[in-house]
């Protein structure tokens, strides 16, 4: 995830540094729907990661648990319940990694749309629209995607939680 981070980071450098350079109406909106459709490809790869891992650490949970139901001995049952929480910790983990290198997404793209926002000043107020524009379009996509990992973090707890609330009785 950090590797996308980087790349965005450059990509903004470089929009940033071109912009400057020869900012026309026309390529700084080429630019900024640049930044944006970047930022959406990286949201799109961490949704992805996250899609593809959180139900390898559900099964594990899942597992885990089944383990724990089946435990007889206090070994058994702290061997198990050892594992359930290793596999929740990883959950909790992936969550918090997607959701700071979302965070460190949206604040390069928005530095960028700002860069390239403070050039469309000076080349029109159009351009400084569509500049804002993208900035909403950028801090919406971040929104939502937090919430997609939230979601599939907390499902993925309550769905390994009530069995075991269940059988404990609280």
């Amino acid at each position: 995830m950090k590797k996308i981070v980087l790349s965005l980071a450059i990509i903004g450098g470089l929009v940033f540094t071109s912009c400057k350079k020869d900012a026309t109406q026309e390529n700084l909106e080429t630019k900024l729907d640049s930044i944006t459709d970047e930022v959406k490809d990286t949201l799109q790869e961490i949704k992805e990661e996250v899609a593809e891992t959180v139900p390898t650490l559900e099964a594990k949970i899942k597992e885990a648990q089944a383990e724990l139901d089946k435990a007889v001995t206090v070994e058994e049952k702290q061997a198990a319940t050892k594992k359930l929480n290793e596999a929740k910790a990883a959950l909790a983990t992936l969550k918090g990694e997607a959701i700071s290198t979302v965070e460190e997404v949206k604040e390069e793209a928005t530095a960028a749309a700002k860069k390239a926002g403070e050039t469309a000043k000076k080349t029109g107020t159009t351009t400084a629209k569509k500049t804002e524009k993208a900035k909403e379009e950028v801090k919406k996509e971040v929104v939502k995607t937090k919430s997609e990992i939230q979601d599939a973090g907390k499902k993925a707890v309550e769905e390994t939680e009530a069995p075991l609330k269940k059988r404990t009785g609280l």
